[in-house]
């Protein structure tokens, strides 16, 4: 779509008389190695060049019909530059519009198209489409996904989007099926963008068809539900209430609806809705019961029984709605960083800040956020060193763990599936912070204890960032870029409501990096040799910390690298809970013991026993797997033989970490509570 890094957009309103129309394309007629836009009238490209990289070459390695098809990929890891629009020849935003194409989209590969808003490509997006190499269809619209759900994987199907233009209802078919139906911001379509997103992208298309009939019947009576809403995340274990949405599409007003509701491993469950009153083209949003998490295929269905007290309607399609949640099992204490390229110059960058924001909800303590303003001479937040180490190759981007570089880094609005990856990585070692500062030489000293939970060897080294919440400016130079300004590039986080640029008055900047340290391996940063499990080391950082920094806001975020291997983990403590954590002085010396624990798994308590060959304190700490401290008890001074009894009846069910602490170190172990 010549642009590297925005895939989310709205459309605009606009009108246009039309007469019925209709097109069909095979690529039968062509000569395999023929460009598309050279040998046809009417395909063409994102700018229009046809016969360039932009344009697609007609193949014969695979076909539906025979013999001929085309085939959407890249060996770019960003995507493009392979960008082909059929344009439908004007822009209908009333009547009945119906698009069709078959795909084949090999295991492991993604697809993806957009339909775009307007005549010109690039202006508004009315909707995208996306595939995931597990086989999970996507519509959405910016950062409002619209429906889920799954595609045949290797085989050729057909796919089918049937847009009610006048009644803004938009349905997908697959193979004649409909799986659902939903409304858009604005109902308006003029082309079709065929766009290969990255290296994995790789899909065929054939017999492509469009048409558009101006004649369209409305309805009296047409409720829809749509846009099932989840705000957890996609870890095994979370829960929510999610949000739907019930349109009114008919001329009558909804009083009333019956919701069948399907979750995974229930009973269906009847929603009751009563007690409003909806007019044409309202919208409400309701809640569906609990929903908790399991491990791999979450589906949640939806669907419309009655309304009004009736069980029909003008249109069926609109009539359920599903959400997909492929739910994964993170590993104990893995954080996954993620850092952002931002700047307030770079008009797309509020995408960054709502996607870093959202995410970071989602999963906090495991998403851990770092904003790196630069991009700018001008740039009021930019940390200069911090930006000439990461070298970022464009603006809004991230990287994940650090895993990409300059030409391959990501949208951030594409995070979550990395992060996902990332997550179920096992670490053996995690991170804890504390501090002590001197307020007469504004000296912040930090300390890193570095716990090793499984055996390990190498050379390994932490870096040290600071950021801070909540940054705000006076001056112009504290204006926000705004591409979404007016809304015609869809809605983003609220930023479609502002202007452009955003005031400075108006701005409120988050995770912004402030300060680094030990970026590069020195020497006073690193651990190198074999440890045991329970081993620690503890590693000594400190800041300078100006007084125009709200402390209150602000986090300390150890990075843990391998030398010539990358990241290991990382962990995000705020500035007063490292204060109140303490300067650590650290050891190096084992802990000089073993650890049993039984029952394990448990139901209402477990014995913990160990022999220390010295005397010493002992505290035992209960974690959850995401990090936190459920309950920390001290036991005073052992020797020789020790046995504690700690209580779990009041446990969720689900699996911990328990903690051993003494003056030789700490000993880790898993807790299963049943």
């Amino acid at each position: 779509m010549s642009r590297l890094y925005f895939l989310f957009f709205m459309l605009c309103i606009a009108s246009f008389a039309n007469a019925q129309v209709s097109f069909s394309d095979n690529f039968d007629s062509y000569t395999p190695g023929d460009y598309l836009g050279v040998a046809s009238t009417k395909w063409t490209t994102w700018t229009n060049k046809p016969g360039t990289d932009e344009d697609v070459i007609i193949t014969s390695e695979k076909s539906l019909s025979p013999n001929n098809s085309i085939k959407i990929a890249t060996t770019n890891p960003a995507g493009g530059p392979m960008d082909v629009i059929l344009p439908f020849g004007a822009r209908y935003t009333t009547g009945n519009f119906v698009y069709k194409m078959s795909m084949f989209i090999p295991k492991d590969r993604t697809a993806y198209f957009n339909f775009q808003g307007t005549t010109t490509p690039g202006t508004t997006w009315s909707l995208d489409v996306a595939f995931t190499e597990s086989g999970l269809m996507q519509a959405f619209n910016g950062a409002s996904i619209l429906m889920r759900e799954q595609y045949p994987v290797d085989q050729w199907f057909e796919i089918e989007v049937n847009v009610n233009l006048s009644s803004n209802i938009w349905k997908i078919l697959i193979d004649g099926e409909c799986k659902g139906a939903f409304a858009t911001a604005v109902s308006a379509i003029a082309s079709i963008d065929l766009y290969p997103t990255s290296d994995l992208t790789e899909y065929y298309v054939d017999n492509v068809s469009f048409s558009h009939d101006p004649a369209v019947t409305g309805f009296a009576l047409d409720g829809g539900i749509s846009e099932i809403v989840w705000s957890k995340g996609r870890l095994v274990g979370s829960i929510d209430k999610p949000a739907f949405v019930l349109r009114n599409n008919g001329t009558t007003n909804i009083t009333s609806a019956d919701i069948i509701v399907s979750r995974p491993g229930l009973s269906d469950t009847t929603l009751l809705l009563t007690g409003f009153n909806l007019a044409k083209n309202a919208k409400k949003t309701f809640n569906l019961p609990n929903v908790t998490l399991k491990g791999g295929n979450n589906k949640v269905e939806a669907r419309l029984a009655k309304i009004n007290g009736t069980s029909t309607d003008g249109e069926d399609c609109n009539n359920r709605t599903s959400f997909i949640f492929d739910a994964v099992e993170p590993a104990p204490f893995k954080a996954v960083l993620v850092e952002e390229a931002t700047g307030t110059w770079c008009p797309w960058c509020p995408r960054g800040a709502v996607f870093m924001d959202l995410l970071s909800g989602y999963y906090p303590g495991r998403f851990v956020p770092i904003a790196m303003h630069g991009g700018s001479a001008t740039e009021p937040m930019r940390l200069a060193e911090y930006e000439s180490f990461l070298q970022f190759g464009g603006f809004p981007t991230v990287r994940v763990n650090r895993l990409t570089n300059a030409d391959t880094d990501i949208n951030p609005a594409s995070a979550e599936e990395p992060f996902l990856q990332e997550i179920q990585q096992p670490t053996f070692a995690t991170l804890t912070t504390g501090a002590r500062f001197d307020q007469a030489s504004k000296r912040l000293e930090i300390s890193v204890d570095v716990d090793f939970i499984e055996n390990a060897s190498g050379n390994y080294y932490v870096s040290l960032v600071m950021t801070e919440d909540g940054v705000k400016g006076t001056t112009a130079a504290y204006n926000q870029a705004n591409a979404y300004a007016g809304g015609t590039n869809g809605p983003m986080g609220g930023f479609e409501t502002k202007a452009n640029p955003v005031p400075a008055a108006q701005m409120v900047y988050d995770h912004v990096a402030r300060a680094v340290s030990g970026l590069e391996p020195n020497g006073s940063n690193e651990i190198s040799g074999v440890f045991a499990k329970g081993d620690k080391r503890t590693l000594y950082f400190d800041v300078t910390v100006p007084a125009t920094w709200k402390t209150a806001n602000m986090h300390i975020i150890p990075i843990m690298l391998e030398n010539g291997a990358g990241y290991i983990n990382c962990s995000s403590t705020t500035y007063a809970k490292a204060i109140t954590n303490g300067y650590f002085s650290g050891t190096e010396d084992t802990f000089a013991g073993t650890m049993q624990m039984f029952p394990n798994p448990t139901s209402d308590n477990t014995n913990i026993t160990f022999n220390l060959d010295k005397a010493s304190t002992v505290k035992v700490e209960l974690m959850s797997i995401n990090g936190s401290v459920i309950l920390s008890q001290d036991h005073g001074t052992h020797s020789g033989n020790v046995s504690i009894n700690v209580p779990t009846s009041s446990l969720e069910t689900g699996i911990y970490m328990v903690k051993v602490i003494t003056a030789y170190g700490s000993m880790y172990q898993k807790l299963v509570k049943e």
